[in-house]
């Protein structure tokens, strides 16, 4: 407890982990900010605009909206015929328009926290991610690793310490602006009347995701401060960091089956309780064509929780041994 209460005066001593923690409660601010213009309800004259583009357009169905129908029908019935397949194209889904069409779309307070709360949550861990670097790998940089193991040279207690300031101090500020963005958020809405709905199972779904949100901080501090003491130096994480992300996006678009195991669908996993994504498969038709399907697939909480637990514990025993064993100066 002592050498954790020593690094964490060093880490509050440091300007521009400083400069990052306040980022952490000013981006929430600005996104009130684009929330509190979403937040209004549709004002008389929005009102009155899409009534009247809702008549013209009513208008042009009546008057040749079974022209429409049959139409789709006749290329679709065309396009069957000359490819041999089963073409739909939809047809039916040609209807009357409705004035909810032409209407700026409200949304719900539960519906706008949870959308919110994903890019929060993103800015969150980039945040714990450079803290948790800049701190350990300006150490080295600076020399004050070897002088500081002359006072105590058993260096697992200096790795742990040094690892778990970042980590605690990032998990508490995370929590803290995830739980200050959904009170303004629900401030903004319920000023609008557009909160009135909300239940108790989304609050406490809201409420673990904002717990979720500080554990996920928690886990990108260890991760950064860990590879800080593997690479020495800030700019060579944030190369990592930006490496990795190009790498993930080449993957991502080249293999379909790598979602669950990129860092970005378990981060989402982790965030939202279970995230989705799309999976094309093709097949040959029969006909000497492919027929490719898109279906969803779900990555569940355990899943993510399991990958970014185990990843984290990977770079940290790595941090561990390398500190242990590699030389000081």
């Amino acid at each position: 407890m002592r050498l954790l209460r020593v690094e964490l005066r060093r880490l509050f001593s440091r300007r521009v982990v400083l400069l990052l923690i306040a980022a952490a409660f000013v981006v929430p601010l600005l996104m009130l900010i684009a929330v509190a213009q979403t937040a209004e309800p549709i004002s008389a004259e929005e009102l009155a605009q899409a009534e009247a583009v809702y008549a013209e357009q009513l208008a042009v169905w009546e008057e040749t909206g079974e022209e429409q129908i049959a139409q789709c029908e006749a290329d679709e019935e065309r396009e069957r015929e000359a490819t041999g397949q089963d073409v739909d194209w939809g047809c039916e889904g040609i209807t009357a328009p409705e004035l909810e069409w032409f209407l700026r779309p409200v949304p719900t307070f539960a519906e706008n926290v949870t959308a919110m709360l994903d890019p929060l949550s993103a800015l969150l861990l980039a945040i714990g991610l450079v803290v948790g670097a800049t701190f350990t790998a300006a150490e080295f940089a600076t020399g004050s690793v070897g002088m500081w193991l002359t006072f105590e040279p058993r260096r697992v207690r200096v790795y742990a310490t040094k690892l778990l300031a970042p980590a605690l101090v990032v998990a508490a500020v995370a929590a803290v602006s995830a739980a200050m963005f959904v009170a303004g958020d629900w401030t903004l809405f319920n000023r609008a009347g557009l909160a009135a709905g909300t239940t108790t199972a989304t609050w406490t779904a809201v409420g673990w995701m904002v717990l979720r949100i500080g554990g996920l901080g928690l886990l990108a501090a260890l991760g950064g401060a860990a590879l800080g003491f593997l690479v020495r130096h800030t700019a060579g994480v944030l190369g990592i960091a930006v490496g990795y992300a190009v790498v993930e996006l080449v993957v991502r678009g080249l293999v379909t089956a790598s979602p669950p195991w990129l860092i970005s669908t378990n981060v989402a996993g982790w965030v939202r309780h279970g995230t989705t994504y799309y999976l094309e498969t093709c097949a040959p038709d029969g006909a000497g064509g492919v027929l490719c399907e898109v279906a969803d697939r779900a990555v569940s909480f355990g899943h993510s929780a399991l990958y970014l637990l185990a990843l984290t514990a990977v770079v940290v025993a790595v941090g561990t041994l390398a500190f242990s064993r590699r030389d000081v100066r």
